[in-house]
C-alpha cells in the first residue's frame, strides 16, 4: 500500500526544490553587473547634456526679449488706454480726413509689413515684446549717436511709429540699433519732423482735435472704401459668407487716426503717429 503522507511530503519537497531552482534561474537572469547602472546613468547624463547644448543656442537665436509686465516704455501709446494729462476739446472746423503722407516715413507707410521694410532700410533690429492682450505690443527701435529715436510698434489694435529726442531710458532701450538715417531732420512724407514749432506742425496737420500743456492731439475716425485687392483677400478668408454678406460687412472700413505732438521750449521733441483699421 502506498503511504499517502510520504507521497505528500515527496511532492512538497519536489515543489520546493523546483521553486528554489526557478528562483536561482531568475536571479541569474535578473542580476546585473554593478558597472551597468553606472554606465546607464552616465550615458543618460551625457545624452541630456548633448541635447541641452544643441537646443539652447537655437532657443537663444529664436526667442525675443520679453517685458510682459513692463510699462517703462513711456513713449508708447499702446501701453495704456488712460489719458495721462487733461485735454481740452477744440471747437470749430476740425480735420475730417488725414492725408496718407502723414503715415509714411523712409518711403513706406504703416501697415503689417512695416517691420520688414524698416529692417531693410535701417538694418536688423531686435524685436521686443511687451504687455499682454490688447496692450500686447511688438517694438523695434533705432537711434542716432545723439539719442534721437525712431521706434516702430504693432499690436492687435494698431500700428504706430514714434520719433523723439528727449526722455528717460526704459527697459530694453539698450537694444536700439544705431542708424545714421535717424536724425532730427528725418521727416514723414508730409514734412513732419523733430525741432518744428507748434505753428509749423499745425500748418501741416490743420487744427488739432485736442490740446493740452505743450501738447497737441489729432484723433479722428474716417470711413473708407476697402481696396479691391483687400476685398478679394477677405473673400478668400471668409468662404462661408455670401456675396451680399461680404459687401455688407467689408465694403467699407473705419480708419482710426491718432497723432500726438509734444513740445519743449516751443520745439517738437516727441511725435507719435498711429492708425488702426476696423470693419
Amino acid at each position: 500500500m502506498i503511504d499517502m503522507n510520504k507521497m505528500r511530503i515527496g511532492v512538497t519537497l519536489v515543489t520546493v526544490l523546483e521553486n528554489e531552482a526557478s528562483h536561482r534561474r531568475e536571479r541569474r537572469i535578473l542580476s546585473i553587473p554593478s558597472s551597468v547602472p553606472c554606465f546607464l546613468s552616465c550615458s543618460s547624463v551625457l545624452w541630456v547634456f548633448i541635447v541641452a547644448t544643441s537646443i539652447l543656442p537655437l532657443a537663444a537665436q529664436t526667442s525675443r526679449p520679453g517685458y510682459t509686465s513692463d510699462n517703462s516704455d513711456w513713449w508708447s501709446l499702446t501701453r495704456t488706454f488712460e489719458a495721462e494729462d487733461e485735454v481740452i476739446p477744440m471747437e470749430g472746423d476740425l480735420p475730417t480726413s488725414m492725408p496718407a503722407s502723414n503715415f509714411q516715413i523712409l518711403g513706406f507707410k504703416l501697415n503689417h509689413e512695416t517691420f520688414g521694410k524698416a529692417t531693410a532700410k535701417l538694418g536688423k533690429a531686435t524685436v521686443v515684446e511687451r504687455g499682454d492682450g490688447v496692450t500686447g505690443r511688438s517694438q523695434i527701435c533705432y537711434s542716432s549717436p545723439r539719442k534721437v529715436h525712431l521706434i516702430f510698434e504693432k499690436s492687435e489694435i494698431n500700428d504706430a511709429f514714434y520719433m523723439f529726442s528727449v526722455g528717460p531710458d526704459w527697459n530694453g532701450s539698450e537694444l536700439c540699433t544705431e542708424s545714421n538715417l535717424v536724425t532730427t531732420n528725418l521727416s514723414t512724407a508730409s514734412g513732419l519732423h523733430l525741432g518744428q514749432t507748434n505753428a509749423q506742425v499745425t500748418a501741416i496737420l490743420g487744427k488739432p482735435s485736442l490740446v493740452a500743456d505743450d501738447k497737441i492731439i489729432y484723433s479722428l475716425d474716417v470711413e473708407k472704401r476697402t481696396p479691391v485687392a483687400d476685398f478679394e483677400n477677405l473673400r478668400k478668408r471668409n468662404p462661408q459668407l455670401s456675396q451680399a454678406e461680404l459687401h455688407r460687412n467689408y465694403d467699407y472700413y473705419l480708419l482710426g487716426v491718432y497723432i500726438e505732438a509734444r513740445f519743449l521750449s516751443g520745439r517738437l521733441v516727441y511725435l507719435a503717429i498711429s492708425e488702426r483699421e476696423t470693419y
